[in-house]
C-alpha cells in the first residue's frame, strides 16, 4: 500500500498532467526528511544541460487572477484595494482547505508546520543577529487585525473568524513567502494597449499609473504548482525557472547525473535570510554577510558634545548623497564598505570642515585614518557585543547534538560573527595604511532582499 506521501504526490502529479501541465519521464518525486529537506526532486535518468523538466501553463497558477474568492460577492474590488501579499494571502485563506478547489491536489503537497522564526516560541538563541528585526511579526499580526478582520466580518457567507483566524493567516503568508513566484512574462502587445488607454490622465491617475506600472514591472505574484517543489542549496543550483509565452518552463542548466537532486536557486542567499524565508541555513554559506546598524555608526563618529543641529545636517548631506543608510554590509571580503568611511569622516568632521563640504557638494575621499580606524574598530566590537555568546562557544556548541532550530541558529551567528571577527583582525593589521579613493567597489544601498531568483520574497 502506497504511504500518504507517495499517494499525495502521485495525486498531484496526476492532476499536472490532467491540465496540460508537461512533465519530463527524467524527474521524480522524492522524500529528503533525513535531510530536513522535505519533498524534493530527483533525476531518474542523466539528464543533459538545457533539457525542460516540466512546463506549467498559467491556467494552473493560483493567484488573484484565477482563485475562487475573486468571483465572489464583491471580492475582486476588496481585492483590488489591498497590498502587498494580503490579496494573495485571503485568496488561500478561502480556498487552502476547502474540498472543492481546483488546486487542492497540489494545496495538498503544502506543509502546514514551519521551521521559520516567526513560529519559534523563544528567539533567544538568534539575539543580535540579523534575523530578529526582519521576522516581522508584530506588523504580520497588525495586518490580519486592521486589514483582514474587517473583511472577514463584513463577509460572513464566505468566511468564518474561527476558521480563518490569525493562524490560518500567519500559514498562508508563510507559504507565499516561501513557495510563490513572480511570474515575469509580459505580453508586449496587452502592454502597448495599456499604454494608449492612459493618454491625458490627471496627476492623481498619474500616480496611480506609476504603481500599477511597478507591479506589472515585478510581475503576478503567483502559487506556481511544481516549481515550488524544488529545493536549494548554495552551491548546487542545477536548474531554474524560464518564463515563456506558453507557461512556465523548469530547465536544467548543466547536466545532472541519474539519482542527483534537482536544486532551484532561492537567490544569493545569507544564512540569516534563508532562515527568516524558508526556515533552513546552509553550512558554510558563502554569501553570508552582516549588517552594522546606521544608528551605532552616528553616536560613535559624533563627538559626545556635538550640536544637534550640526549632527542631523551631516546626516542629512549624507542621505542625500547615497551615502547614509539605515545600516551598512559586510560579506565575506571583510572589506569596510567606503561609504562607511566616507560617513566616519564627515561625522567626525568640525563645522568649518563640513561647511566646506557641503559649499561644494562634495564628498571626501574613503582614506582610513588612525582616528576613522578607532572610530570602525569600537563599531565592530559593538556589533560583536551584541550576541549572547562568542564565536568560540557557538563553534563547541555546534559540535554536540542542538536541535534543527538551534543548530539554524548556530549557523547565522557563527556566519555573522565570522565576518565580524575577520574584519577587525584585518582592519587592526592593515593600520591606517589604506586608501580607498572609489565609492564603485560596493553601492550604498542597504537593501538586503537578495532574492533576485523568483521565489518571491518568503
Amino acid at each position: 500500500m502506497a504511504s500518504n506521501f507517495e499517494k499525495a504526490g502521485s495525486d498531484f502529479w496526476q492532476w499536472l498532467i490532467d491540465n496540460k501541465a508537461a512533465v519530463s519521464d527524467g524527474i521524480a518525486f522524492k522524500d529528503y526528511s533525513a535531510e530536513n529537506a522535505g519533498r524534493g526532486v530527483v533525476a531518474t535518468r542523466s539528464i543533459k544541460e538545457g533539457e525542460e523538466l516540466f512546463t506549467i501553463p498559467r491556467s494552473l497558477l493560483f493567484s488573484t487572477k484565477t482563485a475562487q474568492l475573486a468571483s465572489k460577492e464583491d471580492m475582486a474590488a476588496v481585492l483590488d484595494e489591498l497590498d502587498g501579499w494580503s490579496p494573495l494571502i485571503l485568496c488561500m485563506m478561502y480556498e487552502l482547505d476547502r474540498e472543492d478547489s481546483f488546486w487542492k491536489p497540489y494545496f495538498d503537497l503544502l506543509p502546514r508546520s514551519f521551521s521559520t522564526p516567526m513560529f519559534w516560541t523563544d528567539l533567544d538563541a538568534l539575539k543580535g543577529t540579523d534575523v530578529v528585526k526582519k521576522i516581522g511579526k508584530q506588523e504580520a499580526d497588525q495586518c490580519y487585525d486592521d486589514q483582514i478582520v474587517p473583511i472577514l466580518k463584513a463577509h460572513p457567507t464566505l468566511f468564518d473568524l474561527k476558521i480563518h483566524n490569525k493562524e490560518l493567516f500567519h500559514v498562508c503568508g508563510s507559504l507565499i513567502m516561501a513557495y510563490s513566484f513572480h511570474d515575469e512574462y509580459k505580453d508586449e502587445s496587452v502592454s502597448s494597449s495599456n499604454k494608449k488607454q492612459h493618454n491625458g490622465t490627471s496627476d492623481d491617475e498619474d500616480e496611480d499609473e506609476e504603481a500599477d506600472e511597478e507591479e506589472e514591472e515585478e510581475g503576478l505574484l503567483a502559487m506556481v504548482p511544481m516549481a515550488d517543489m524544488l529545493n536549494h542549496k548554495t552551491g548546487y543550483n542545477n536548474a531554474r525557472l524560464f518564463h515563456e509565452p506558453h507557461g512556465l518552463v523548469m530547465k536544467s542548466i548543466k547536466d545532472i547525473t541519474q539519482g542527483d537532486q534537482v536544486y532551484n536557486t532561492y537567490g544569493d542567499l545569507c544564512n540569516a535570510d534563508l532562515l527568516r524565508k524558508y526556515g533552513f541555513t546552509d553550512d558554510n554559506n558563502e554569501h553570508d554577510l552582516v549588517e552594522i546598524d546606521g544608528e551605532d555608526l552616528v553616536t560613535l563618529a559624533c563627538s559626545e558634545d556635538e550640536d544637534m543641529d550640526l549632527k542631523e545636517e551631516k546626516i542629512s548631506f549624507l542621505m542625500d548623497e547615497g551615502v547614509m543608510d539605515d545600516y551598512f554590509v559586510i560579506d565575506g571580503d571583510h572589506e569596510i564598505p567606503p561609504e562607511m568611511i566616507i560617513a566616519v569622516i564627515v561625522l567626525g568632521s568640525s563645522r568649518d570642515v563640513f561647511e566646506k563640504m557641503v559649499a561644494k557638494e562634495k564628498l571626501p575621499k574613503p582614506k582610513m585614518t588612525e582616528k576613522v580606524e578607532q572610530v570602525l574598530l569600537s563599531l565592530l566590537k559593538l556589533r560583536l557585543s551584541k550576541y549572547g555568546t562568542s564565536l568560540k562557544e557557538d563553534l563547541e556548541q555546534i559540535q554536540g547534538t542542538p536541535t534543527e532550530n538551534e543548530k539554524n541558529a548556530l549557523r547565522v551567528r557563527i556566519g555573522e560573527k565570522t565576518i565580524l571577527e575577520n574584519t577587525l583582525d584585518s582592519l587592526s593589521s592593515s593600520g591606517s595604511t589604506s586608501d580607498k579613493s572609489s565609492l564603485e567597489k560596493r553601492p550604498a544601498s542597504s537593501s538586503l532582499d537578495q532574492s533576485s531568483n523568483k521565489k518571491a520574497k518568503k
